[in-house]
């Protein structure tokens, strides 16, 4: 059985034609994938990112792990902000991730085929200073990209997100759960993505997805989304 995303019950509503991707059931598109693409390139879409890897890196050593894993040192990674970093200890490839920092922990966010080698090698090389655990099923993750996807999200959320420069990070509280905004995306234009409890899942989304009209956000699929990742260049 694939996994279901914390969003389902809101896609469904949205008319969602579901597909399984890298074991998840995801919206495939919302009726028009041309439709979806024109708006990712002309203004804003909601994409379901929950399929990719998120591992939270935490412990006394935890710098010391990244450095031994990540070709970016940690040290270069100001607190509150994201880059991307390519592994250096993976046998069989380099695998590109991105990189957040917040506080003194750090989140891996990684392609979803990646998510477990990444995880484990950081635990392989930490010698206990440092434990990488991933957290994927228990958060949410969405996407909001377009060129026009900050604005778009700026009358949506419940939180003030005017100090996010491009490439920043916030830890951002609302009624005793803490969600990760995050300004960027794995496509090469603006983007703003969220991460939050799974339980907070149809939440988050019900609220994208009420004012959407409002604020010109499409829903978009994995479609959409994976072609739009075919055509952006490794950023490393």
């Amino acid at each position: 059985m694939p996994y279901s995303s914390p969003f389902e019950q809101v896609h469904r509503q949205l008319g969602a034609r579901f597909d399984t991707y890298d074991g998840w059931s995801l919206p495939a598109d919302f009726g028009d994938a041309a439709a979806e693409t024109a708006a990712l390139e002309s203004h804003c879409v909601a994409v379901d990112l929950c399929s990719f890897g998120r591992v939270l890196v935490r412990g006394s050593a935890v710098k010391d792990a990244m450095n031994k894993v990540f070709t970016e040192k940690s040290g270069n990674i100001n607190t509150d902000s994201w880059v991307w970093g390519k592994t250096k200890t993976l046998d069989q490839r380099d695998a590109v991730c991105r990189i957040v920092r917040t506080n003194g922990d750090f989140l891996l966010l990684t392609q979803p085929s990646e998510t477990k080698a990444v995880c484990e090698t950081v635990n392989s090389v930490s010698g206990g200073g440092a434990e990488a655990s991933d957290i994927t099923h228990k958060t949410a993750m969405l996407g909001l990209y377009g060129p026009q996807a900050f604005a778009s999200m700026r009358g949506v959320l419940p939180f003030d997100i005017d100090h996010l420069d491009p490439g920043d990070a916030a830890k951002m509280s609302l009624m005793m759960l803490s969600f990760t905004l995050i300004r960027g995306s794995w496509l090469a234009g603006e983007g703003l993505e969220l991460i939050c409890p799974a339980a907070a899942g149809p939440l988050a989304a019900g609220a994208v997805a009420k004012y959407r009209h409002k604020h010109n956000i499409t829903p978009a699929g994995m479609t959409c989304l994976k072609a739009a990742m075919a055509k952006t260049p490794s950023p490393l």
